[in-house]
């Protein structure tokens, strides 16, 4: 027999036969992808951008206690005006009450002597919705991070698994080639030569099945990293044929979940909305608080008698106090509102951290699930390459039936895909653990 038949069998053993370390080792180049990602996936962007614009709102609430000051002018022409007639000297001598050309140009100054906290609550929501805005952009930053990660694994999957259907494929037609020697001997049928040209068809077909999700994957990665060429290299050294995975540990939910709880992202971002929403009740029980103000002029204006034409320096400068009286109740029914939102708010930390231990409870489920089948799978990958290499020696020798040999391929191929596909789900399991737990990937 051809060497070629012999070449599964070498692919199989691929690879040292020691175990993996359970904990995922992020390569380089997938570090370097996420850092892409980071820079220029668009929802980033405009998440940073909206971040700077509640930046700018908290500076805008401070400005409430500082002094505004402004240049005011106007010109007001009146006719008729009061007016009375006084004989003076013998002549009647007009006197104006008000002038017809009415000035008054000044600078004022307003400012804020004590509003009874409503400006420190109003600067409190602002930081606080800030806050909500970062925490948003660290979710989409990590979700973005693990979908880079799944697409670059989904790669190296995709990459081993053509290696297996190429040998596949090289296999069946080394046996198509010696099925034609054999029919020209008058040891095979026409029918096994076309049976194994079918195998070989099917492989094919497989084969591009894989290829096209592969360019899928890479596809995905384009969009994400916004790399037209992501480097993936490292990708397919994850996934090694022959080589048996570690154990995967299971997450300690009733020992570990407050640390869950801690790190997650989701239950973060609910915790901050509870903060808001009490900013937002502090913000409301200020609404109806008095204010106390300061506002001054200086300038020049007309009017004064006995000259009221004449422009002259003036000045003013008082203190206002405003203390709301009555507002139709307006003040308490948005108290009310405020309260039944920090309420909702409270159970949706609640909802969180119950869908957060649902979610690592399935998790542990899959791993448990996927290490088993795997556990399982090593027994029946044994047996495939046994029943191969009995079947390359039965043909060697001619003793074997096409529909034996088939039988033998079949077994290794779809055994070590299994084990492949095993792998990755054992490995997605993983990174989706890493995600609840809110690790980073860098």
């Amino acid at each position: 027999m051809k060497p070629k038949l012999l070449i599964i069998a070498v692919l199989l053993t691929v690879g040292a036969a020691k175990a993996q370390n359970s904990s995922i080792t992020i390569p380089d180049d997938l570090k370097a992808l996420v850092q892409q990602a980071n820079s220029n996936y668009p929802t980033l962007k405009q998440q940073q951008q909206q971040i700077q614009v509640g930046e700018v709102r908290i500076d805008i609430a401070r400005t409430a206690m500082r002094p505004s000051v402004n240049l005011n002018g106007n010109y007001t022409y009146i006719t008729p005006v009061p007016q009375f007639t006084l004989p003076i000297n013998g002549q009647d001598v007009v006197a104006k009450l008000a002038p017809n050309n009415n000035i008054n140009a000044n600078v004022s100054i307003g400012q804020t002597i004590y509003d009874f906290g409503r400006t420190n609550a109003a600067i409190q929501q602002a930081t606080d919705n800030v806050q909500i805005l970062r925490r948003n952009f660290e979710l989409t930053q990590q979700s973005l991070s693990y979908q880079v990660a799944a697409a670059y694994f989904g790669v190296g999957f995709l990459q081993r698994s053509i290696v297996v259907q190429d040998s596949v494929i090289r296999t069946a037609g080394a046996n198509v080639r010696l099925l034609t020697n054999r029919l020209q001997n008058g040891d095979a049928l026409q029918y096994d030569v076309l049976t194994e040209s079918v195998r070989v068809k099917v492989a094919q077909n497989r084969r591009i099945e894989i290829q096209n999700q592969l360019e899928r994957q890479l596809a995905i990665l384009t969009y994400l990293t916004g790399n037209p060429q992501p480097e993936t290299s490292r990708a397919i050294d994850q996934f090694q044929l022959g080589v048996q995975s570690a154990p995967v540990s299971l997450f300690d939910l009733n020992g570990q979940l407050q640390v869950a709880v801690a790190g997650n992202k989701t239950v973060l971002l609910a915790q901050d909305q509870v903060r808001a929403a009490q900013s937002d009740i502090l913000v409301n029980n200020r609404a109806g608080q008095p204010s106390l103000t300061f506002s001054g002029s200086a300038g020049f204006k007309n009017g004064y008698p006995l000259q009221v034409e004449q422009l002259r320096a003036n000045t003013a400068a008082g203190i206002n106090f405003i203390a709301p009286i009555y507002a139709g109740k307006r003040y308490r029914l948005q108290n009310q509102v405020a309260q039944l939102n920090l309420n909702a708010s409270r159970y949706a930390v609640d909802n969180a951290s119950a869908q957060l231990r649902q979610s690592i409870a399935l998790v542990n489920a899959d791993i448990r699930s996927n290490q088993t089948r795997l556990n399982n799978l090593e027994t029946q990958v044994l047996q495939s390459r046994k029943a191969l290499d009995i079947a390359n020696a039965r043909l060697r020798n001619g003793v074997i039936t096409n529909v034996e040999l088939q039988s033998a391929e079949t077994g290794v191929e779809e055994a070590e895909l299994g084990r492949l596909n095993f792998q990755y789900q054992l490995l997605l399991n993983q990174l989706e653990l890493k995600r609840l737990l809110g690790e980073t990937l860098l």
